[in-house]
């Protein structure tokens, strides 16, 4: 019976093979054991860090800024203050959504699922809600700060 591997049919672009002997000038496939990784990553996970690292960082910088809004928001209670504490955090939960949670669940990094994940999202959407009624009503500050913390609270849960 005729050795199959002594019997290769001439496809284009590809020497014909008569024998199990390599074919002078043709490259060699490498076997699996041979092929180095570039790093101690795959390639994915290069570019998941890459695209993470620089989204975690503008999530970092709008939590800063975040911070800075709300002292203010505490302080003056304009309503001026709280359309762009609002769109602040608004900015945090797209830059959130869009660029880190998909990211989180393709690189296996999940510290809690993504529907726990939306469920922190729409927490968050109702204590806006809820603070934007304290100060149009003219609530007093505690209950102005309490809210502040908490949402701060549930962005860090997102952010972390």
């Amino acid at each position: 019976m005729p050795d199959s591997v002594d019997r290769v049919k001439k496809s284009p672009g590809r020497p014909e093979r008569t024998s199990g002997k390599p074919v002078a000038g043709a490259s060699q496939p490498k076997s699996a054991d041979a092929v180095q990784p570039t790093g101690d990553s795959s390639f994915h996970d290069v570019l998941t860090g890459i695209s993470g690292g620089e989204a975690e960082k503008r999530l970092g910088k709008l939590l800063e800024e975040i911070g800075e809004l709300a002292a203010q928001l505490a302080t003056r209670r304009l309503l001026e203050d709280l359309e762009s504490y609002r769109n602040k955090v608004g900015e945090f939960l797209r830059v959130y959504i869009d660029d880190v949670l998909d990211l989180r669940e393709t690189s296996g990094r999940r510290g809690f699922s993504r529907r726990k994940q939306l469920l922190v999202v729409k927490k968050v959407n109702v204590e806006l809600e809820e603070l934007h009624r304290f100060v149009m009503d003219g609530a007093p500050d505690f209950q102005i700060l309490k809210e502040l913390g908490t949402i701060e609270g549930l962005l860090m849960d997102l952010y972390r």
